[in-house]
């Protein structure tokens, strides 16, 4: 059973945001002002403006900065298809308004499964947020309040979740589903498993790289794991 993959409406940083087609309207957006001028409008160093172009994908708010100074709508330079939907400055304040309603800040922490200790945090501030359209959330069945970002560690899940990947988790999908990845907390580390649960009561937890051995959690030992979530989206760079 293949792992849960991106969706189109769901990418890393910009969450919705169609990261094939970002710099290439960036690029159509600044059009003949000069770089270095259209940087010193947004705030930024002439050399971030050129990793934009260059293909890296901003974060949520810096996309809106850019979107601002331009002149165009959010979504038009995130690679939505239409117009180019030319917004006037005074229209600012309803525009920040209308990507509040559509995109949701899921929080991230800066903790590592597979090797990290401990639990998700409870009082810790998030690290960062990234922005997902609420439409997709509810189209997944997935509540913004249940939802937290974690980076995966080792490569015992490759080729379905690699080093470094970001894995957002339902903490409130804690019964364990044969064939699903969760993120559980065992002997005071986070691991990453697909688990399979045996007709005895124990469980199996499944490593999708074959060179890693399964892991075999007999019926008295079920007790010390702690499911913290399913894993519901990977992101990852393709």
């Amino acid at each position: 059973m293949s792992g849960e993959k991106p969706n189109s409406e769901a990418v890393s940083e910009l969450g919705a945001f169609n990261s094939e087609l970002f710099s290439e309207r960036l690029r159509l957006a600044i059009g003949s002002e000069s770089i270095n001028k259209f940087a010193s409008k947004c705030g930024f160093s002439e050399s971030l403006v050129r990793k934009y172009l260059s293909g890296s994908i901003p974060g949520f708010d810096k996309a809106a900065v850019m979107a601002r100074a331009a002149g165009v709508s959010l979504e038009w330079l995130a690679g939505e298809r239409g117009e180019r939907g030319e917004v006037r400055p005074a229209e600012g304040n309803a525009s920040e308004s209308t990507l509040e309603d559509e995109f949701a800040m899921i929080p991230g922490y800066s903790i590592q499964v597979a090797a990290g200790t401990g639990t998700l945090p409870s009082n810790e501030k998030p690290s960062r947020k990234l922005a997902f359209r609420r439409k997709w959330l509810r189209f997944r069945g997935l509540n913004e309040q249940d939802l937290v970002l974690v980076f995966a560690k080792g490569d015992s899940m490759e080729p379905t979740i690699s080093d470094n990947n970001t894995l957002m988790i339902d903490t409130s999908q804690r019964e364990l589903s044969d064939g699903s990845i969760y993120v559980i907390r065992t002997d005071h580390h986070l691991i990453v498993k697909r688990v399979q649960q045996l007709w005895n009561k124990g469980i199996l937890l499944l490593s999708d790289n074959k060179e890693y051995e399964k892991q075999i959690v007999e019926p008295n030992e079920a007790d010390d794991l702690e499911v913290i979530g399913r894993v519901v989206w990977i992101g990852k760079d393709v």
